[in-house]
């Protein structure tokens, strides 16, 4: 197997085990379905991730050598920030105290790593799409590392104290009754965000990075 097959044989099994996790734990919260809108943040997680998964088989499939370039430089930047946004995630729900610099530190590290995997894809093969293209690739990556440590961590490692989360306006607000199937839910919710907006962000700061490598790529 190549490098990129295992790599995306990898990637795959990590969303399906977000996806066990998922439905693990509303089978353990009772009465998950009859709280309002419970059915809703579990079906948007799970199509976000089987949409994830068919994405990475689609790509890792097709071939060519800028194709190479894009999918090394997206594995590269996209691992890393996805270790970045798993402390960030940590960060805001276990900190003793919340702070924010910090979190906002590293989401903008996050952004600017993934306009370095488009500047360096795209001066390397002197194509602006192709930066963007590594960019998108590499948050692809980020949120795949980081829903599935965030659900392993929330849902089952240290799940966040039912009387914590009580304390949330959001809960209030909620019409629930139960804090710790709330709770599943707003990390439910959590992962859907990510997943849907990360690749967003990454297409406005690849476009960026991209056309700054490819000023930057050496001319014939």
């Amino acid at each position: 197997m190549t490098w990129r097959a295992i790599f995306a044989f990898v990637l795959v099994v990590m969303i399906a085990a977000s996806i066990g996790m998922a439905f693990e734990a509303a089978e353990r919260s009772p009465g998950w379905f009859l709280h309002p809108g419970a059915q809703v943040f579990l079906m948007e997680a799970l199509l976000a991730l089987v949409v994830y998964a068919g994405a990475i088989i689609v790509i890792v499939a097709n071939r060519g050598e800028e194709w190479d370039v894009e999918l090394r430089n997206a594995a590269i930047f996209g691992s890393i920030t996805g270790i970045v946004e798993l402390i960030n995630v940590a960060l805001e729900s276990y900190a003793a105290t919340s702070n924010t610099g910090l979190q906002l530190a590293g989401m903008l590290a996050i952004f600017a790593l993934w306009g370095m995997a488009a500047l360096s894809t795209a001066r390397e093969l002197r194509r602006f799409r192709s930066g963007v293209a590594a960019a998108v690739m590499s948050a692809g990556v980020c949120m795949v590392i980081a829903v599935t440590a965030g659900f392993a961590l929330e849902l089952f490692i240290a799940p966040l104290q039912p009387e914590y989360v009580a304390t949330w306006p959001e809960f209030k607000r909620s019409g629930w009754l139960d804090a710790q199937a709330f709770a599943v839910a707003n990390t439910l919710a959590s992962g859907f965000t990510h997943l849907c907006f990360g690749p967003v962000i990454a297409v406005i700061v690849g476009c960026a990075g991209a056309g700054i490598g490819k000023r930057m790529a050496p001319q014939d």
